[in-house]
């Protein structure tokens, strides 16, 4: 008789988007994404999960969430009715930091206040990647995070992320108008608002990630190899030293570790 396989679902809520991912045996089979709309949360949950209940049977849940109570809440009811429809009693697993797991010691005083998704991409950093590293994602927030050579999270920094700081400051100042070109890495001094609004969140960005290098550099450390991730990765990267990584979908790389289906 044939039977439809056991799966992992993978829920990555960040502050603007959900990704999800299907994991079996450590790959990814089916994945999606959907920027929040408040009012159809259910909706947009029901509609990615008509993507994939009829090819595969879920037997877990796992959830890294940033994007506040009202997400969680929203996707706890709409599973649980979802559950009784269906006949199936799965919970929902909430991942939180702990204070050492995964090969990681957290440097948080109270690990629950570092966010389940820094904390499911230092899991996937420690798990993929030799020697001490400094994990950049680049969303919504900017967050960077060194790790040692031997799992241990030195600490790290949030600051706005690129898309924030811009619309920040168009909202702060009457006089700056810009248009909606892509970042560029390479302008140096801008000869007209729109390039020198971009160079300026260019500056502050890399700049953040240069200071936390030339930290470790201070404090004795070895110059960490920098793992970029997150929606605006790919116009970071040019400033980072050679050698540095692009990684996609880290934080459900993370939580697969977590799930235990890596």
């Amino acid at each position: 008789m044939w039977c439809r396989a056991m799966s992992v679902l993978l829920l990555d809520a960040g502050n603007t988007r959900l990704k999800w991912a299907l994991c079996e045996n450590g790959q990814f089979l089916q994945q999606g994404v959907f920027a929040y709309e408040w009012s159809a949360l259910p909706a947009q949950f029901q509609s990615h999960w008509e993507a994939l209940r009829n090819t595969r049977t879920v037997n877990k849940l796992v959830l890294s969430n940033v994007a506040g109570d009202r997400l969680e809440s929203s996707l706890r009811q709409w599973w649980g009715g979802n559950c009784v429809q269906e006949s199936l009693s799965l919970t929902i697993d909430t991942v939180q930091a702990q204070a050492q797991a995964f090969g990681v010691q957290c440097a948080y005083r109270q690990p629950a206040q570092l966010g389940a998704d820094r904390w499911a991409a230092l899991v996937a950093t420690r798990h993929h990647i030799a020697g001490a590293c400094c994990v950049i994602a680049c969303g919504t927030a900017l967050t960077i995070d060194v790790l040692t050579s031997e799992g241990v999270h030195a600490g790290g920094l949030i600051a706005p992320g690129m898309a924030t700081m811009r619309q920040s400051l168009l909202a702060s100042a009457a006089q700056i108008e810009v248009g909606d070109e892509a970042m560029n890495a390479s302008i140096f001094c801008a000869q007209d608002t729109t390039s020198a609004v971009q160079a300026g969140i260019m500056a502050a960005t890399a700049g953040a990630v240069q200071q936390v290098l030339q930290q470790c550099r201070e404090h004795g450390q070895p110059t960490p190899v920098c793992v970029v991730t997150g929606g605006d990765a790919q116009w970071l990267l040019p400033t980072l030293p050679e050698g540095s990584l692009h990684k996609t979908e880290w934080v459900l790389k993370g939580l697969a570790i977590i799930a235990g289906c890596q």
